[in-house]
């Protein structure tokens, strides 16, 4: 095997170094880590950023210490109006109140230490703050983590399962603040209120959540695939430059519901290309998509790192 999944992680030989290398979920329930969330301009950590920072260290299943930071950009600090809406988060609040990201972060990244990390949904915070540590030399974020997500799928199935609904369940609270420290203190009230009532059946079972998978091996049946599977029915062509193997990437993606093609046609959805060189005018494929898009086609590229890091998501998902 090249391209596998095991517990939830992706492995792709030769192309390794272009995933996140966070840490490994493990379902289960401690007494000592740190809890976290964070708010950020929008869901794509390649082009929105984190306006909060918010977490708990718990010792002994009881807080100890928190950590709540606005922070600043040194160019754009705009905020989309739904964001403010939502939780009340403005340009004008970051700018008087932020501190320059790089502070915050090193700040925020000495406070979780060597913690394992909990939240809701995590690898949403997880990601932003994975490149956030990358981009300022800061030791890597690849601590293991509990997503209370996966649990909550489990305790509640065939039911949605935000965090807000679990806490109304739970009758821990009507509403979300959507602030960092908040968040983090609601959904330790969650993860506890989990911890009182699961069995060890229920535990078991979200362990064995965790994907292990061939992906070049048989096709996966739609339900393997889950509710939102990054490239099913999608059409894909990868670039000769691209580090891993080309017919492996292929076959991957028809096991995985698309469909990899030789060619750029009109009904393309993806181009893949290598990550270096990805912005030059002269790449061949994306001249030739381009030529399409000026004819109503909608083909977008993405870098390889891009797709793959796609992949890890739903993997760990």
């Amino acid at each position: 095997m090249s391209i596998f999944i095991t517990n939830g992680i992706l492995h792709v030989a030769d192309a390794q170094n272009k995933l996140r290398a966070k840490g490994q979920e493990q379902p289960a329930f401690i007494d000592d880590y740190t809890l976290l969330d964070i708010e950020t301009t929008g869901l794509n950590p390649y082009r929105d950023h984190v306006t909060e920072l918010g977490a708990i260290k718990v010792r002994n299943n009881k807080v100890v210490n928190q950590f709540s930071q606005l922070v600043v950009y040194p160019r754009s600090n705009h905020v989309p109006t739904f964001i403010t809406n939502l939780n009340g988060i403005t340009e004008e609040l970051l700018c008087s109140k932020g501190i320059p990201v790089k502070t915050a972060m090193a700040e925020f990244r000495q406070f979780i230490g060597e913690d394992i990390i909990v939240g809701y949904n995590v690898n949403f915070d997880l990601n932003f703050l994975y490149d956030l540590t990358q981009k300022f030399n800061l030791p890597r974020l690849s601590n293991d983590y509990v997503d209370v997500l996966r649990l909550a799928r489990v305790y509640y199935p065939f039911k949605r399962n935000r965090l807000l609904d679990c806490m109304q369940r739970a009758g821990i609270a009507e509403v979300e603040e959507h602030h960092g420290l908040a968040d983090s203190l609601a959904t330790k009230k969650v993860y506890d209120d989990f911890r009182m009532h699961f069995t060890d059946q229920l535990l078991m079972k979200a362990q064995a959540k965790l994907k292990n998978i061939d992906l070049l091996g048989p096709k996966l049946a739609p339900a393997d695939l889950g509710i939102h599977p990054p490239i099913n029915n999608k059409k894909i062509v990868f670039s000769d430059e691209i580090s891993m193997s080309k017919s492996e990437a292929i076959q991957m993606v028809n096991n995985l519901g698309g469909q990899g093609q030789i060619a750029v046609q009109a009904d393309t959805n993806y181009v893949v290309l290598a990550d270096k060189g990805f912005f030059s005018k002269n790449n061949f494929l994306w001249q030739q998509a381009q030529k399409y898009n000026r004819a109503g086609a909608k083909i977008k590229r993405l870098s390889e790192s891009y797709f793959l890091n796609m992949i890890d998501e739903w993997a760990r998902s």
